[in-house]
């Protein structure tokens, strides 16, 4: 099987402290999840509010290493790929 260490009430405080952050829109298992995990996630997030989606900003938006806003002050950008010295395969 998986190999999975983590306890259910270890992985229920992870998945508390995304929840809290807003950082997720949804939550669930995987394979190894047990019916423990499931009970230990729920006790977790039971009192975190639900995620309020914000509305779209209709802005491009860009990342790499930084995020990047193309906004109207900006007239032209050419994105490109970058190359690393191996090359690509």
């Amino acid at each position: 099987m998986g190999g999975y260490d983590e306890t259910p009430e270890e992985f229920g405080s992870h998945i508390r402290t995304f929840a809290v952050e807003g950082l997720l829109n949804m939550v669930g298992g995987c394979c190894g999840t047990s019916p423990d995990t499931i009970k230990a996630v729920v006790k977790a997030i039971s009192d975190v509010p639900r995620r309020q989606i914000p509305d779209p900003s209709h802005m491009t938006m860009l990342s790499g290493l930084t995020e990047f806003f193309f906004s109207p002050i900006i007239p032209f950008i050419n994105v490109g790929e970058r190359c690393n010295i191996s090359g690509s395969i």
